[in-house]
């Protein structure tokens, strides 16, 4: 059984990190209106290279590196939570609610995964090294890593409350 203490500890560290990363990584401008997420889903290495010299112009390209390395933390925190959450509903469900719960949890770890990977290819093209490839797979790892995440959100939320009310209603959680 999954100990409510872990999933608190997950839950606050994934909060602060983001909050961190949305605080410290304040690189919104004309050529990145969405800070990070602009070099994330960047169409083209003309593209990346206007952002990267909008944000080394304003002296905010130590900050979008810094940015990036500060989100090498925060994969862990994410991942797990997710992991631990769908898990952990999973096991207290059946049928197709059960599989769908191990396959999202596992793609909460698959996230993460594409998440590292993305953050080595931002740091590239930060760096100068940048072509349509790199440009291409950064916007596919972000794109596949949001997916993710948003379907194991879309998870969480229905079915943990139906956990939770189960709980409440018959002091246990129905499980197999």
């Amino acid at each position: 059984m999954i100990n409510i203490r872990i999933i608190i500890f997950l839950l606050l560290a994934t909060v602060c990190f983001f909050l961190l990363l949305r605080y410290q990584g304040r690189l919104e401008n004309k050529t990145s209106p969405l800070g990070i997420v602009s070099l994330e889903f960047a169409g083209s290495p003309a593209q990346v290279k206007e952002i990267r010299a909008g944000w080394k112009a304003e002296n905010k390209l130590q900050r979008a590196r810094n940015n990036i390395l500060l989100d090498f933390l925060f994969i862990p925190f994410y991942s797990m939570l997710f992991y631990t959450l769908c898990g952990s509903i999973s096991v207290r469900s059946r049928g197709f609610v059960a599989k769908a719960g191990v396959m999202l949890a596992f793609g909460a770890l698959v996230a993460g995964l594409l998440d590292f990977f993305e953050n080595i290819l931002m740091l590239f093209s930060l760096g100068g090294l940048v072509s349509q490839l790199t440009v291409i797979l950064t916007s596919f790892f972000a794109s596949s890593k949001f997916i993710l995440l948003v379907l194991a959100l879309l998870y969480v939320i229905p079915f943990g409350l139906v956990v939770i009310i189960q709980k409440l209603a018959y002091g246990k959680s129905s499980g197999r």
